[in-house]
C-alpha cells in the first residue's frame, strides 16, 4: 500500500472553533455525500428550567471522508483513554 499524498494544512481566514453537544442527524444526499447536523444543549431561551439543542454547525463531505473522519476520531477517542499527550493529524491520517 502507498502512502497518500500529504498535503500543507492551511488556514487562510481564522476559522473559529464551534463547541458541539453532539449530532442530531446524518443525512444521505446522494451521490456519496452526507450532511452531518451538530446541536449544542443550552438553556431554553422562552422556557424557564428546560434546556434545548440548538444546531450550531452542518457539514457536508464525501462516503470516504465521513469513513475516515469515523476512524479518526475513534482513534483519537481511544488514545485519549490511553492518556496519551498528544494527538496529531497530517494530511487527514493520524500518526
Amino acid at each position: 500500500m502507498t502512502d497518500p499524498i500529504v498535503m500543507d494544512l492551511v488556514e487562510t481566514a481564522i476559522i473559529p472553533d464551534v463547541f458541539i453537544s453532539g449530532m442530531a442527524d446524518m443525512e444521505n444526499l446522494g451521490d456519496g455525500n452526507f450532511r452531518c447536523t451538530f446541536y449544542s444543549r443550552q438553556r431554553a431561551i422562552y422556557e424557564r428550567g428546560k434546556f434545548e439543542r440548538v444546531i450550531v454547525c452542518r457539514l457536508v463531505m464525501s462516503a470516504g471522508a465521513a469513513q475516515a473522519t469515523l476512524k479518526q476520531i475513534a482513534h483519537a477517542v481511544e488514545r485519549a483513554s490511553d492518556n496519551t499527550d498528544s494527538i496529531g493529524f497530517t494530511g487527514g491520517a493520524l500518526q
